[in-house]
């Protein structure tokens, strides 16, 4: 009776992961960065949750977020394949991918980015988001049943040696 209700509740997570989309869906990193980068910043599951909200969309596009979130997509960012920054720290409209529309767009919004490198990583993120900019590929999505099947690993660790998960 334990092992069925732990397997829905995990069936339920990972449906819930793949079918999520952040307020912010540029990043096409994996589950382990993305915990990686929460970690780093000192950032808790929840504390993410909240900032994702789209209750929160507001405050995220209008950068009313504290420095730790910034630096958290700064982070996430840095992972991504496609990098947006050159060697200088400074946005890369050409390996972004960006449109000629999107890049205009991107370009006059970063006229006022802060100098500070989170700061300025989060605001290009928001400009590229205001801009319709979108690097997202349908087969960036392929790595969820090994990220899935990862956590499945992690959480059958965590049980007793008679408790098994069915897959």
């Amino acid at each position: 009776m334990f092992i069925t209700r732990l397997a829905i509740l995990v069936l339920l997570f990972i449906v819930s992961l793949s079918q999520a989309k952040p307020t912010l869906d540029f990043f096409e990193g994996t589950y382990h960065d993305f915990k990686n980068c929460l970690k780093i910043n000192n950032i808790t599951i929840e504390e993410y949750e909240k900032f994702d909200d789209t209750d929160n969309l507001d405050n995220v596009l209008k950068e009313n977020v504290e420095l730790k979130h910034k630096c958290n997509i700064k982070c996430q960012l840095e992972r991504e394949p496609t990098k947006w920054l050159n060697a200088r720290g400074e946005v890369d409209l050409k390996s972004m991918k960006a449109t000629s529309e999107a890049a205009v767009s991107i370009s006059k919004c970063m006229e006022k980015a802060p100098q500070e490198s989170c700061a300025y990583v989060y605001k290009l993120v928001i400009c590229a988001f205001k801009s319709g900019h979108s690097a997202i590929k349908l087969e960036s999505y392929e790595h969820i049943p090994e990220e899935t099947g990862g956590l499945i690993a992690e959480q059958q660790a965590d049980l007793f040696d008679y408790d098994t998960i069915d897959l």
